[in-house]
């Protein structure tokens, strides 16, 4: 069965996530289904796994695994709605949550106006249903409005000087594909493939609402999962990891006080235990084998009430 790509730090995540084989895990990013594939191979029979993804392809390759294995189930949802989803499967409090983040290389380079290497029309969404597509973003937002996407989500600082020049061009008319944002990139910020990346990336989370889904997907995991149970996110950039570590550092802590309370007011109880104190890195002989492993980060924790 064809998959994305490599499943990154794949044993590594099952590893910190798998407390019990017994029990019930997510796979929030499921993907082409690697890490799904390797739960599956270490888990008793009694054990269940549901998957969670947007992506149309995915829920083809979803169906083979369901088909052959009764302990796994698909559902075609952005993580963010894990706990109503469960709420609705009556699945009750599961061992463990997995999020791998980020868009697997075979989207970039199959799907449809994701790459700034193929001339389509560009889309970027990874969930179809989405009524906002990179088309919309790149002719009908504001200066300031691309100008604030490209400084947040690409971290660009020409990212005025590249909005003027969309807006600028959209005057001439619409702005359709792939290439043709490309051209405008490369005129005003130079045509190298990590500018051309970023700023592709940037139109992507917004598209997606990458990071506002994972706050959120977040909250749900640490909600579901049960006390002794893990939540592991593997991140492949800062503005992602960021999330997960400020996440992860502020439900670890007993007291968010400012720093020259004398005494403890906030009564804030700690719901996780930080695991991995750092992030676990991929070995260089991963990174030789699987090129997009060279910047995924795992932060893992536990449930402690």
């Amino acid at each position: 069965m064809a998959v994305y790509h490599e499943p990154v730090l794949l044993k590594e995540s099952i590893d910190f996530l798998v407390t019990d084989v017994s029990g019930t895990y997510v796979d929030a990013t499921f993907g082409g289904g690697g890490h799904t594939r390797g739960l599956l191979s270490i888990l008793n029979a009694d054990a269940r796994i549901i998957g969670f993804d947007v992506d149309e392809n995915s829920s083809r390759i979803a169906e083979g695994f369901s088909s052959s294995d009764r302990r796994f189930s698909f559902v075609h949802r952005n993580f963010s709605g894990i706990s109503e989803s469960l709420a609705e499967m009556e699945t009750g409090p599961v061992s463990g949550v997995l999020f791998d983040l980020g868009v697997s290389s075979f989207q970039i380079d199959h799907e449809e106006g994701f790459s700034y290497r193929r001339d389509e029309k560009l889309d970027m969404r990874l969930d179809k249903r989405l009524e906002i597509s990179a088309y919309e973003v790149v002719n009908s937002y504001t200066a300031d409005q691309l100008a604030d996407v490209f400084w947040k989500y690409g971290e660009e600082s020409r990212s005025r000087a590249l909005a003027r020049a969309i807006v600028k061009e959209r005057e001439h008319g619409r702005i359709e594909t792939t290439f043709r944002l490309g051209e405008i990139i490369g005129r005003i910020l130079g045509k190298s493939p990590k500018i051309l990346s970023r700023i592709f990336q940037a139109l992507r989370i917004e598209v997606n609402k990458e990071l506002d889904s994972l706050t959120a997907g977040l909250d749900a995991a640490i909600e579901v999962t049960a006390r002794g149970g893990r939540v592991a996110v593997i991140s492949y950039h800062s503005l992602e990891d960021r999330i997960v570590k400020e996440k992860f550092r502020y439900e670890a802590a007993t007291c968010v006080c400012p720093p020259r309370t004398i005494v403890c007011t906030c009564g804030k109880i700690a719901r996780l235990k930080q695991i991995t104190r750092k992030p676990i890195l991929p070995s260089l002989e991963e990174i030789q084998i699987n090129k997009r492993a060279r910047s995924a980060k795992l932060r893992v924790s536990e449930k402690i009430v």
